[in-house]
Formats: C-alpha cells, structure tokens, sequence
C-alpha cells in the first residue's frame, strides 16, 4: 500500500490469482476505501475449517493454514513451498539460513 499511496492512487481495482487471492483479499479488508473492485481466482480464500480437515491440507484450524500461508520458520517455508512441486526432495537440501533471511526479508516488506 505504501507503493499504491507514493503513487498517488486514490482507488484501484485487485485481482489475485491463487496465493494473490489472500493477498488481495488481505488489502481489500484492510484498505476498503482504496479498493473499488477485488477479483480472486484460483484461491482458496472462502475455504472453511471443515474443508481444511478433509481436504489438501489436511489441517486441523485455520490459524495453523495461516501458520503454513505465512510461514515464520524454515519448516513451514518448506512445507508452503512442498504444495507447490510434484516431488518435495529438493526442498530439504535448502538451507535453513537461507529460508531464515528470506523469511526475515519477507516479514519487512509488509
């Protein structure tokens, strides 16, 4: 928002598209005023405790999906990343320095 506001845009219009879609949903519930429209696709955002139970990530509440969405340990960065590849192996050959600065990188955007 710092970037949308330096640039001196007033209203805009969001569209996520998978992880995108918690990040616009994110803005549009913090920001109503800026955003005129939201469009979120492919995303799971309406998702509800029992989906999250049976389905792909088979977890038990939602914060622990928000712990997995947003991960602050090297672990839960590699189990956010695993969702995305056929095949997770390559992901424990990442070091956890590595994951720890990209997390700490991340965290001081937003």
């Amino acid at each position: 928002m710092r970037v949308v506001e330096a640039h001196s845009v007033r209203r805009m219009s969001v569209v996520g598209l998978s992880y995108g879609g918690f990040i616009g949903y994110s803005i549009a519930a913090q920001y109503p005023a800026a955003v005129e429209s939201l469009v979120i696709c492919c995303s799971a955002v309406c998702m509800e405790e029992k989906d999250l139970k049976d389905g792909v990530f088979r977890i038990s509440d939602l914060e622990e999906a928000a712990e997995i969405l947003v991960p602050q340990t090297p672990d839960r960065l590699r189990e956010l990343m695993g969702f995305t590849l056929y095949q997770g192996q390559p992901l424990r050959l990442i070091p956890s320095c590595i994951l720890n600065d990209f997390i700490h990188v991340s965290d001081s955007i937003s």
